[in-house]
């Protein structure tokens, strides 16, 4: 049996737990797109990676890297150009910071840096 003093209980909860609720909700939509967000940037290392092997020049890695669909990334091709022989391991590491795609959440996520690396051996003669 109710009392009549208990009417509304249920919307008074609800007001008050809702916007802990859609804090929550609004985390763990940046941090999905966070996930996704480094999945890209593995790619674009690994793409990046693909074409050094091949070529010397700076430019292509950096256009197969920016691909992805991240920008601006920093990129770092080690060892240099002029450092590389066949067969030896050759790494692509990228570097990437997030803007934050959900309101009111962007200084919680703003010092946040993505890192991916590739490493393959080179293939040019």
């Amino acid at each position: 049996m109710k009392r009549s003093d208990q009417r509304g209980q249920a919307t008074v909860e609800l007001a008050l737990c809702l916007p802990i609720l859609i804090l929550v909700l609004a985390c763990l939509v940046e941090i999905g797109l966070l996930i996704g967000d480094q999945v890209r940037l593995w790619h674009a290392a690994r793409e990046g990676a693909r074409i050094a092997v091949v070529d010397p020049a700076v430019e292509p890695v950096e256009a197969a890297a920016e691909s992805a669909g991240l920008e601006p990334l920093e990129l770092e091709i080690t060892p240099g150009p002029t450092e590389r022989g066949p067969g030896e391991a050759l790494t692509v590491a990228v570097r990437y910071q997030p803007r934050s795609a959900v309101p009111l959440l962007g200084a919680l996520f703003e010092r946040t840096e993505l890192h991916a690396s590739a490493t393959m051996r080179i293939e040019q003669p």
